[in-house]
């Protein structure tokens, strides 16, 4: 246990850091350890900083004005999670469903302010629609495409995200511009977190 100190030390210092910064809740800590145990938090880290977390949330815990912006973007379908997101820029509310019942199968994510204005929205589309110079890029950093989102703000297309999994079973996250050019790589990982 002793080798996972400095590791559980640096993110604990960086949830504060994160808590106390202007980009994100000024309690991140509190909103982590209130979260319902059913959607895991997200954390996006950068070297030894979180610049960006999601904690998930229960029923009726996002505002009104949110709410209607969410169902008439995302109506009915699984819900997959439901959260309150902080990072540079961002202070709002996402939601993600999954419609089984439609063809073709997708989710979508919608990510909205606490008065209701659309800050990202975001669809999975089939492998076959993927741009060609979209989906070269993706396998080329691993061969097994998982899924792929275009991603927009609240009036045009920005960029893809697209999910792999490498050979020996990681999960990568790309992001790619819409003419193909990579802007990023991050691997998703399952992590434990005690608040």
């Amino acid at each position: 246990m002793r080798p996972f100190l400095p590791v559980l030390a640096a993110l604990v210092a960086s949830l504060q850091g994160c808590a106390s910064g202007s980009t994100t809740t000024p309690d991140l800590s509190r909103w982590l350890a209130e979260t319902p145990e059913a959607m895991p938090t997200r954390l996006w880290l950068a070297g030894d900083r979180i610049v960006r977390a999601a904690a998930s949330l229960g029923p009726g815990a996002i505002p009104q004005a949110a709410r209607t912006t969410i169902d008439s973007i995302a109506p009915s379908g699984t819900l997959l999670f439901q959260g309150r997101e902080w990072g540079p820029g961002i202070d709002g509310f996402r939601v993600e469903k999954h419609y089984s019942d439609t063809n073709p199968e997708h989710s979508r994510s919608v990510l909205v302010t606490p008065e209701g204005r659309v800050l990202e929205r975001a669809h999975t589309v089939p492998v076959t629609e993927v741009p060609r110079d979209v989906l070269a890029t993706a396998l080329r950093a691993a061969p097994q495409l998982e899924q792929a989102w275009i991603v927009s703000d609240d009036s045009q297309q920005r960029f893809w995200l697209c999910e792999l999994r490498s050979r020996i079973g990681h999960q990568l996250v790309l992001e790619i511009a819409l003419d193909g050019r990579l802007l990023g790589v991050r691997r998703r990982i399952t992590a434990r977190v005690d608040v």
